[in-house]
């Protein structure tokens, strides 16, 4: 709950895959239904793109870690990202053991348009796409390959990062400490992954505050964002109580 000068908006940190709407408690439901105004990443009917050609990944990866690529993701997910871009690839990767029919952002979109509530977008999906080329590039996918033992691990990252996220114990925006750990044995330097941070997380977040405070001024907003930008003393919950809101957990 998101509180100044007598208005009241809401906020909900999702989880873009594997969470589904269904498993909030219905305040959750029942404060989307009510809001005047949706907000999320990027708006619904924003379907612009960076158009980027292909890669033959197989071929730019080297056989070593495109077998080890097939092993882990398996050979239909291999085949699907074989041509393609990097970015598609670290992705597939990272869901392999996650439920890719619970997309709570698309639900809560769904949910929105079947209430006729208006929505907007904080950034654009152009914008989205070509951060998401240039930070998940072809150096990021072989170490994320060339650092995972094997499909244990995929399942172990995943099982550990849902449980958090349904526990709300993360307090650490960014690149968390295996992954950091990972990179760092890759090649990466600390300077790269804050930067990779940067540009990922904080940028962003500081970029939505002035967007934020105008549309809080009415009260009523639901705001649906990535978990990772609301925590921290660099997250919108800190950066909008710098400004004189009020950031309160709803728990049940």
């Amino acid at each position: 709950r998101i509180e100044k000068a007598g208005k009241t908006s809401y906020s909900l940190g999702t989880r873009h895959v594997g969470v589904s709407l269904a498993k909030f408690p219905q305040v959750v439901r029942d404060t989307i239904d009510a809001a005047r105004l949706a907000v999320f990443e990027v708006a619904p009917d924003d379907d612009g793109k960076v158009d980027r050609p292909d890669l033959d990944l197989e071929t730019a990866l080297g056989p070593a870690d495109w077998h080890h690529y097939v092993e882990l993701v398996g050979d239909t997910t291999a085949g699907a990202a074989r041509k393609g871009r990097p970015a598609t690839a670290a992705i597939l990767m990272m869901v392999e053991y996650e439920d890719i029919s619970a997309t709570l952002d698309l639900e809560i979109e769904h949910e929105v348009a079947a209430k006729h509530i208006p929505a907007r977008g904080l950034e654009t999906s152009a914008f989205q796409d070509d951060m998401l080329d240039r930070l998940f590039d072809l150096r990021a996918l072989k170490v994320q390959i060339e650092q995972t033992k094997d499909r244990h691990e995929l399942e172990q990252d995943s099982h550990d990062d849902l449980a958090e996220y349904c526990a709300g114990t993360d307090t650490s925006p960014g690149t968390d400490e295996k992954t950091r750990k990972d990179m760092l044995a890759g090649g990466y330097t600390n300077a790269e992954i804050d930067h990779i941070d940067d540009l990922m997380v904080f940028q962003r977040n500081a970029s939505w505050i002035p967007q934020l405070e105008k549309l809080f001024a009415d009260g009523n907003v639901f705001v649906a964002v990535g978990a990772d930008h609301l925590i921290g003393d660099k997250g919108v919950f800190a950066l909008l109580r710098k400004r004189g809101f009020t950031a309160t957990r709803i728990t049940q």
